[in-house]
């Protein structure tokens, strides 16, 4: 077998192990069958069978435990950025998941904003916000055009982002947000029901930046109580996406 095919079978057998999982076909603490047992399931060798299953050890999904074999982890617990790159990859089949998930993540990053903003209101003048309006300035430029596409609007967002968490010196967060940006681009339906309104996008990271740059607290609060009707109505977009993909 090639190493182009293998690697391809790989994914394959990793794919369908991790949607039964993801599913919840497969249950936390349920012990897979064994890998004998596997490639013969899959018509497959076993040793492309014990490629997959590490894989799914790295992502999260599974864990060996002496004399049990290989067992099922709680992903919801246990499961990091690698875990999301799979649901979101089963968008079109598990369309509740993907819409909880991506909820989880707008979630996370209304916690970032606002323990960001209350690290500038304790000391305003430590924190440079001009390297933040320059990167909004290519937001902004964009939401002027017309047909923006939504791919170019999540771009230029995750950029701002990531101005913002190297400006603010947090670097872990600027981590995670490298992470997430590749799970995020992965699924059409996300970015165009998310990044489908450029200049919704561009004035909030405006009234954002003006409050950074006039340590206007008032202003700050204000913009970010905007957030959830507007993730709200992203997510609704998003279930209608999903949904049509279905069908």
């Amino acid at each position: 077998m090639g190493a182009v095919t293998r690697s391809t079978v790989v994914d394959e057998i990793a794919d369908k192990i991790a949607f039964q999982i993801a599913s919840g076909r497969l249950e936390a603490g349920e012990s897979l069958p064994s890998i004998r047992r596997m490639a013969e399931e899959y018509e497959i060798n076993p040793s492309t069978v014990q490629l997959a299953l590490e894989r799914l050890r790295m992502a999260g999904f599974v864990e060996p435990r002496r004399g049990v074999g290989i067992v099922v982890r709680d992903i919801e617990m246990y499961g990091g950025v690698e875990i999301w790159h799979y649901l979101l990859r089963f968008s079109s089949r598990l369309p509740d998941l993907t819409v909880r998930t991506v909820q989880e993540i707008l979630e996370t990053l209304r916690m970032f904003y606002e323990s960001s903003w209350a690290k500038i209101a304790a000391d305003p003048s430590a924190y440079d916000p001009r390297p933040v309006r320059r990167a909004l300035q290519r937001l902004e430029l964009l939401a002027a055009t017309e047909d923006a596409a939504p791919a170019e609007v999540y771009k230029c967002v995750l950029h701002v982002l990531r101005t913002s968490s190297a400006a603010l010196g947090r670097t872990v967060m600027l981590s995670v947000l490298n992470s997430l940006g590749g799970v995020m681009g992965e699924v059409p339906e996300v970015v165009d029901a998310l990044y489908c309104r450029p200049a919704e996008h561009a004035w909030w990271w405006g009234q954002v930046v003006t409050a950074w740059e006039t340590a206007d607290t008032e202003l700050a609060a204000s913009t970010l109580a905007l957030l959830d009707d507007w993730h709200a109505e992203a997510l609704g977009r998003l279930r209608v996406l999903l949904n049509a993909a279905v069908s």
